[in-house]
């Protein structure tokens, strides 16, 4: 019975340290992946329903654009690449729907320069008449930041700040409307 009763509680223990280690884990990626964020208090996660995580770029013409600058009002990120055959697909809805809600939205492209040619970047530019500011993630950063694993990802940010629309992947000009809509009529 001692014997049983010994390796009954030696498992236990197992169990309770390994649980002990998971929260730790658990702990330390949420506070790696974001700084606790202002009014809302809650972690920056590329998330729905959590804080954006806050970043600075630079557009192809030297201007630095730091996010947290843009509370206050919706804010619609879009990463893309010129070789990527979705991103142009949808890059002339996306032109359309500035010129519908940009007095409304901060759009704002985000060209994964790193996988990218600066050159067919600024052409791919000219070529789709993008009038919203082109930010250069040219070290990657805010694309590892944001967890981007398909381009085009689209990340729509509510006035406070926070995600409420994360897509990954082409987005309808119906898709568009409908969520520019929402996210314009959001305080």
């Amino acid at each position: 019975m001692t014997g049983k009763r010994k390796s009954g509680m030696g498992f236990t223990i197992f169990v309770v340290v390994v649980l002990l280690i998971a929260v730790a884990v658990v702990i330390n990626v949420t506070k790696s992946n974001g700084s606790e964020a202002g009014a809302g208090g809650g972690a920056a996660l590329p998330i729905k329903g959590y804080q954006a995580p806050d970043f600075t770029l630079k557009t192809f013409d030297g201007q630095a654009v730091t996010l947290s600058q843009m509370k206050g009002k919706p804010v619609f990120l879009n990463f893309w690449a010129s070789w990527c055959p979705p991103c142009q697909a949808e890059t002339p809805d996306l032109v359309e729907m500035h010129k519908k809600y940009g007095d409304k939205i901060a759009f704002y492209g985000i060209n994964l320069t790193q996988q990218d040619d600066q050159q067919k970047a600024l052409d791919f530019i000219k070529n789709y008449k993008i009038d919203y500011p082109v930010l250069s993630d040219a070290e990657g950063k805010v694309s590892d930041l944001y967890r981007v694993q398909a381009i085009p990802t689209s990340v729509l940010i509510a006035p406070d700040g926070k995600i409420v629309e994360l897509v990954q992947g082409l987005m309808t000009k119906q898709d568009m409307d409908r969520l520019f809509g929402e996210l314009a009529s959001t305080k």
